[in-house]
């Protein structure tokens, strides 16, 4: 029966050590998780706090990019309107020379004096004016003497 006793005794010595081994596991990862939620809580505001950080450094170098590339598009739309308004340019005057020369010809043909035509005798009229006016004051002149 002693020997039922010791090895009674065996197992419940055996028992309260694992018990005993278990607590202080229980313990240990009890104080684990505790100190992983401090240092999660004191490294989750520094990190983000870099987070916004490296958040409004990026939006900073997005915005540049993007003004960047509005310049460049601009610049190249600019040249291409730039090329486009000198073509359609040269093409009025071309038009223009095209439609005014068929024009003149239409009117010659039908009679009608041109600007050229309209000078020489505006011209023309000024000069038999000063005639007029010469011969009129030579006869108011002459009836003068006579009279």
């Amino acid at each position: 029966m002693a020997t039922k006793k010791l090895a009674g005794k065996k197992v419940v010595r055996n028992a309260k050590r694992e018990v005993n081994e278990v607590r202080e596991n229980a313990r240990d990862l009890l104080l684990a998780s505790i100190g992983a939620v401090s240092i999660t809580r004191k490294q989750g505001v520094s990190f983000v706090g870099n987070l916004l950080e490296q958040g409004q450094n990026l939006r900073g170098r997005a915005l540049k990019l993007a003004e960047h590339k509005v310049a460049d598009v601009r610049q190249q739309v600019e040249g291409v309107i730039g090329k486009v308004q000198q073509r359609a340019a040269a093409n009025l005057s071309q038009v223009e020379t095209v439609v005014g020369g068929q024009v003149t010809r239409v009117l010659g043909r039908l009679g009608v004096p041109s600007k050229a035509d309209v000078k020489e005798l505006s011209r023309r009229v000024a000069e038999l004016n000063k005639q007029v006016k010469a011969l009129q004051a030579a006869r108011k002149t002459g009836e003068a003497k006579a009279a």
